[in-house]
Parts: structure tokens; sequence; C-alpha cells
């Protein structure tokens, strides 16, 4: 998957609070498991929706939340960059990206990237 291998390609090296899994699928049933990985993209068709926030292990297991829907290409990688940049700005050190979607909350984190 092209696109996969730019937005990893983006996003190895950047510096964040704590250790990103991402994860990606061009299957619409989530083959690849992205709903329950910090950042994961999924194809829908010709276009790609962005989760955060999913945790895979542990009793407080979680799959990830919607950010955005109906996502070409250079506006996933996009909107990825934003979320890095504000996980980067408000995160604390060593807090999981699970945590930190928690404690900033979706909507809040949806309306600093003017999605809502």
């Amino acid at each position: 998957m092209p696109v996969a291998k730019e937005l990893n390609r983006r996003i190895a090296g950047q510096e964040v609070p704590f250790t990103l899994k991402p994860a990606y699928t061009g299957c619409s049933i989530g083959c690849g498991e992205p709903l329950i990985n910090d950042i994961g993209v999924m194809k829908d068709k010709d276009t790609f929706e962005l989760y955060i926030g999913g945790k895979s292990i542990g009793r407080d297991a979680r799959i990830g939340k919607l950010v955005k829907s109906n996502l070409q290409p250079e506006e996933l990688y996009e909107l990825v960059e934003r979320v890095l940049h504000l996980y980067r700005e408000n995160g604390k050190k060593r807090e999981n990206f699970y945590r930190f979607v928690d404690r900033f909350g979706i909507e809040n984190i949806k309306q600093e990237l003017h999605i809502i």
C-alpha cells in the first residue's frame, strides 16, 4: 500500500512523548488491526479513514476513535502530521498516546484540528 509506506516515511523519526504504533489496512474489515493501535488508517474504496487512541492489550483494551473519513492521501498525511504536532505539544513525557487521547478528549482533539 503506497499510502502506508509514505505515511510511515513521514512518521518515522518524529519526536513524540512516547513510542507510537501505527497500523494500516487496505481491507475494510480491519485485517491489519488499525482500530487497536495508536494511529490506524483504513482504506475504504478510494479514500481513507483515520482512527486514533486504540489499545490492543490489557483489561482496558479499546478500539480507536474515528477522527475523519473520506480522506484523500494528501489530506491523510496532513491530518496525521497535525495529530502528531498536537501530541508533541500537549502530551506529557512518557504518556502513552491512548492516554493522551483520553485525557485531552477526542472532541477537543477534533476541535484543535478544525474538524468539528
